[in-house]
């Protein structure tokens, strides 16, 4: 029976690091895994507990590639502020103390582990936002895809040819990004 309470609270403790990562925490909250963000965070766990029970020494290395695959994959979300190593060095320090036995050591860094820092977050303004800060104040930004774009990733960009310059953009009178946007310009009289 005492496997089965160290499977568990190997469960909590891989619940309790994903519910410490702001990274992965503001891509459930924001959608960035689509309708069922929620469940693929929930499924996270379980697919760690499983490849740690298949698999014998997971290196901290592996896990980092494993959640980078998941988190690209199942979240479009490139990881780039250096919280795969400290995640994955606590997920494998935690089956180490799950396996080796020390249950009180194991609760106690459970316990220890911080929620995820949202309230400081700060949603990077996509391009269409800073195209707008930058030019005049007679413009409107008009949402046709119905995401707000604080929730949004910004659009991917095309690697063969370089964004137009917003002064070019602002002799169009109105242009569809890809991601739903519009830019409506009003004319001037002059």
């Amino acid at each position: 029976m005492a496997a089965s309470t160290e499977n568990t609270l190997f469960q909590d403790a891989i619940q309790r690091v994903l519910d410490s990562w702001t990274v992965l925490q503001l891509a459930v909250n924001h959608g960035f895994g689509g309708a069922e963000s929620r469940e693929k965070a929930q499924w996270m766990v379980y697919a760690i507990d499983q490849w740690f029970k298949e698999n014998k020494n997971i290196e901290t290395y592996e896990l980092e590639d494993f959640l980078e695959d998941i988190m690209n994959h199942e979240f479009d979300t490139i990881i780039d502020d250096g919280s795969l190593p400290r995640i994955s060095a606590l997920v494998c320090g935690m089956y180490r103390l799950s396996s080796e036995g020390k249950v009180a050591e194991l609760k106690s860094k459970i316990q220890a582990l911080p929620r995820a820092q949202l309230h400081g977050c700060v949603a990077a303004p996509t391009q269409e936002e800073e195209v707008e800060g930058d030019e005049d104040e007679d413009e409107d930004s008009v949402n046709t895809g119905g995401a707000s774009a604080a929730a949004a990733p910004p659009p991917p960009q095309p690697t063969s040819q370089p964004r137009e310059d917003s002064r070019s953009q602002a002799e169009e009178p109105m242009e569809e990004e890809e991601d739903g946007w519009q830019v409506v310009r009003k004319g001037k009289r002059g």
